[in-house]
C-alpha cells in the first residue's frame, strides 16, 4: 500500500518548486527541516524512500523529482521535472513568446558549440537574427535582462561572459533537447547524463564524450589515458576543478601530440 503524502512530503515538494533545483547537500538539509517540522524521525538514509513517495503521488500529473550533475564541477542536484511537455514552453507563465523565441536560439548557440558555452556577445546578437527571420523586436538591453533573470530561475549559468545551461535547465528541457538535437547531444560514456560540456574521443570510429570531471575521474591514476570506449589514446588535456567549481586544465602524457577535434553532426 502506498504511503499517504503527508504535510513533510508537500513541504519538501513545496521547496523544491520554489527554488528550481537543489543541491544534494541542500536536499539532505531540507529533508531534515521538513522530518523535524512534523516530527518525522530524521534517517538520512530514507531520503531516497522518501523523494520516491512524493514521486508516487506527483508522478500521475507527468511530474517526478529527479537527480542530475551539474556540468560546472559534478555537483548532484535535484530538480522537479516535467514529464510530459517536450518543448520550452513550459517556461510560457514565466516568459513572453519573444522571450522564450530568444532563449530558443540562445540553445542553439549553446548545442551548436563545440565547448557548451556561448559568449555572452554572441547571444546579445541573436536579437538581430531574431528580428531577420521571424520579424520580433527585441532591443539588447531587454535581451541581457532575459538572460539575468534565466540565470536567477537557475535555466542558465553565467561564468566571465560565458552562458551555458544550468543542471535545472538540462533536467527539465531534456525531452526538448534529446528532440531537438538528436543528431548533436550526446551522453557522457561514463555518467550516461547529458554532456554539452566535455571531451570527445578523438577517434574518427568513435563518437565518445565525457564530462570533463568524469574525465577527471577516470584519469586521475592513468599514465597513459585512453578512450574508454575504444581505446585510443585519449588527446586532450585531463582538466580538473579549481576551487571556484570552474574547469582548471592539467596535461596528461598524451595531450601535446594533438588538439581537440570537433565532431559534430549537422542539425536539419
Amino acid at each position: 500500500m502506498a504511503t499517504a503524502m503527508t504535510d513533510a512530503h508537500r513541504m519538501f515538494l513545496q521547496s523544491i518548486m520554489t527554488h528550481g533545483a537543489l543541491k544534494a547537500r541542500e536536499v539532505k538539509a531540507l529533508y531534515k527541516k521538513c522530518c523535524e517540522t512534523f516530527n518525522r524521525p530524521v534517517e538520512h538514509e530514507n531520503l531516497g524512500k522518501f523523494v520516491n513517495e512524493i514521486n508516487h503521488h506527483v508522478g500521475p500529473f507527468s511530474m517526478m523529482i529527479q537527480k542530475g550533475v551539474s556540468e560546472e564541477d559534478g555537483v548532484q542536484y535535484y530538480a522537479l521535472v516535467n514529464m510530459m511537455e517536450s518543448d520550452v514552453t513550459r517556461l510560457a507563465s514565466d516568459y513572453t513568446e519573444t522571450e522564450l523565441e530568444f532563449f530558443k536560439k540562445v540553445l542553439d548557440l549553446i548545442v551548436d558549440s563545440d565547448t557548451g558555452v556561448a559568449s555572452s556577445t554572441d547571444i546579445l546578437n541573436l536579437t538581430d537574427q531574431l528580428y531577420e527571420e521571424q520579424n520580433r523586436k527585441m532591443k539588447k538591453k531587454e535581451a541581457e535582462d532575459v538572460i539575468r533573470r534565466m540565470v536567477r530561475d537557475r535555466w542558465l549559468n553565467e561564468h566571465q561572459g560565458e552562458i551555458s545551461l544550468s543542471v535545472r535547465g538540462i533536467l527539465e528541457l531534456k525531452p526538448y533537447l534529446t528532440e531537438h538535437y538528436k543528431d548533436d547531444i550526446r551522453q557522457c560514456c561514463l555518467c550516461d547524463q547529458i554532456a554539452l560540456k566535455g571531451q570527445l574521443c578523438q577517434s574518427d570510429s568513435c563518437d565518445a564524450k565525457m564530462h570533463y570531471f568524469c574525465a577527471n575521474r577516470y584519469f586521475r591514476d592513468k599514465d597513459q589515458p585512453s578512450c574508454p570506449r575504444c581505446k585510443a589514446d585519449w588527446d586532450h588535456m585531463v582538466v580538473s576543478q579549481g576551487a571556484n567549481g570552474h574547469s582548471q586544465t592539467e596535461e596528461t602524457p598524451a595531450s601535446q601530440t594533438q588538439g581537440r577535434r570537433r565532431k559534430m553532426p549537422t542539425r536539419h
